[in-house]
């Protein structure tokens, strides 16, 4: 379906993503991660650079030992407007610090962590805006995120900001174990036979727009998370409600509260409500693990949940 070029591709939260020490020499501190790079569409170049086709942008590295410490300096040039990108580093969940207009960096000074947002740059007469990634940190330090053998470990995480995609869903009781309902819902580039689509609008919103039986065109909003396999959904319950004539949101029962008219209880009944509010109300409030065929360009979600047994108290729990 393609990606908007109206935006940056990388947002604050996909830098750390964007290079990896997993699998490097012994004399190497780091490399550009093309696990996460290359179905962003950028094409590369060499280890340390990578370029986008068509609209050129480029994301650079470079990396030195300074003593006993690693400099890590990710240089990301985009066409993209920084507007949004400037308020998620202003903003109090990334808990940076704003030095001057143009520089945020974490309170800790170990490791240093900043972001500079420097001079545009003009390349072959296409002007691009410039961000560094500055992170100094001690040899040998592992991070949350680290894993045994890296630093980095080039994840399998998919850039999901900025693309569009056709969706079907199946829920159903899983075969090993009717105490469980099994959910998957499966993404494709390509339309088929259904209409309903989701946009990844950034790093953080995603809309879904379906056509209702009466050929009406709905659009709703929510929020996502994304890293590694594990993908969540958040909506607002006030936003995606049925209207009546006046405008006002008309009450829409949490699934949880259905008692045996549920989808928990039966999940048949989920495949015969395609395509109404509920359907997708009960869809995007949950997480997921994903899986992308790169051959066929499909990405499957798929969660699992105990079905509910008495009451709210009870209702479904995410299986660990």
């Amino acid at each position: 379906m393609g990606k908007s070029l109206s935006a940056q591709q990388f947002y604050p939260m996909h830098f750390i993503q964007l290079f990896t020490d997993e699998g490097v020499s012994e004399n190497d501190i780091a490399r550009l991660n093309r696990n996460y790079l290359v179905p962003a569409g950028f094409q590369e170049v060499s280890d340390t650079l990578f370029v986008h086709p068509q609209h050129k942008e480029r994301v650079l590295l470079s990396a030195r030992q300074l003593g006993d410490k690693n400099e890590l300096l990710l240089t990301y040039l985009t066409t993209g407007d920084l507007k949004v990108f400037r308020e998620r580093l202003a903003a109090k969940e990334g808990g940076f610090e704003k030095v001057d207009e143009n520089t945020y960096e974490l309170p800790f000074k170990n490791p240093v962590n900043k972001f500079m947002i420097g001079k545009d740059t003009v390349i072959d007469t296409k002007r691009f805006h410039t961000i560094k990634y500055l992170l100094i940190y001690d040899r040998g330090h592992r991070f949350h995120f680290s894993a045994d053998h890296c630093t980095f470990p080039a994840t399998e995480t998919y850039p999901l900001q900025h693309t569009t995609w056709y969706f079907t869903a199946n829920y159903e009781r899983a075969q090993s174990n009717s105490e469980y309902n099994d959910i998957s819902v499966i993404f494709s580039k390509e339309k088929t036979k259904s209409s309903n689509k989701i946009e990844f609008v950034d790093d953080i919103n995603f809309k879904i727009t379906y056509t209702d039986q009466k050929k009406k065109v709905h659009v709703y909003r929510g929020t996502y998370q994304n890293y590694k396999s594990d993908i969540f959904f958040r909506y607002d319950g006030g936003e995606w409600s049925d209207r009546d004539k006046t405008g006002r949101a008309l009450h829409v029962p949490d699934e949880r509260d259905m008692g045996t008219e549920s989808f928990f209880y039966d999940p048949k009944s989920f495949a015969q409500a395609e395509g109404t509010l509920r359907y997708f109300r009960f869809i995007f409030s949950k997480s997921y693990k994903s899986s992308y065929n790169t051959d066929l360009g499909l990405m499957e979600l798929s969660g699992r949940e105990i079905k509910e047994q008495q009451d709210r108290g009870s209702m479904p729990k995410r299986e660990n």
